[in-house]
């Protein structure tokens, strides 16, 4: 197995303040990863701070 987050930085949020967005995509990833199992086919979108889907993260089978 293995993990992938695929973030877009094409947004305007993401464009205006990266590093900030990016930051908060991974706090609130590593939050909710305990709600998830650890196998392949979990996922999810994540959002930048105005709630815009802006990418995903998910297991993989390899």
């Amino acid at each position: 197995m293995r993990f992938v987050m695929e973030v877009n930085f094409e947004t305007e949020n993401m464009q205006l303040k990266p590093l900030e967005e990016l930051q908060k995509i991974l706090r609130d990833w590593s939050e909710k990863i305990t709600m998830y199992p650890i196998t392949a086919g979990a996922q999810e979108d994540v959002f930048d701070s105005d709630n815009e889907e802006v990418g995903e993260w998910a297991i993989l089978e390899d």
